[in-house]
């Protein structure tokens, strides 16, 4: 890798750092074997951060949401640190995990529906 390019990779891993409390351990990883990821990662960090419609700390809300329906532990874990160290309450917080508790839920029935449609059809 060139100088520059990874003295960019080091400041945006530094930068990852500060926002998340702690060494970002998988993009550190990452930027070892693919050192381009890391600016893209954080383009499109900042890309989804920007767009005006929804407020950051929504958005935050819907990544920790996201992230616990995928059963992402560590980006979750993540996502929660970030969004407190950005002043998100333990209470939002709270509430954006039952929400995605219960939006996944309710697929389990929407994705039986033509089952259902099957069993009632008899």
């Amino acid at each position: 890798m060139m100088e520059g390019k990874k003295t960019a990779v080091e400041e945006i891993l530094k930068q990852m750092e500060e926002r998340l409390g702690e060494e970002p351990r998988p993009m550190v990883l990452m930027s070892k074997l693919v050192p381009e990821m890391i600016p893209k990662h954080a383009q499109d960090m900042k890309f989804v951060m920007e767009l005006p419609h929804i407020p950051p700390k929504y958005k935050q809300l819907i990544m920790i949401g996201i992230t616990a329906a995928v059963g992402s532990h560590r980006c979750t874990e993540n996502q929660i640190k970030i969004a407190r160290r950005a002043g998100v309450s333990k209470e939002e917080i709270a509430e954006a995990i039952i929400t995605a508790r219960f939006t996944l839920a309710a697929t389990v029935v929407v994705t039986a529906t033509e089952g259902m449609e099957y069993l009632t059809s008899e």
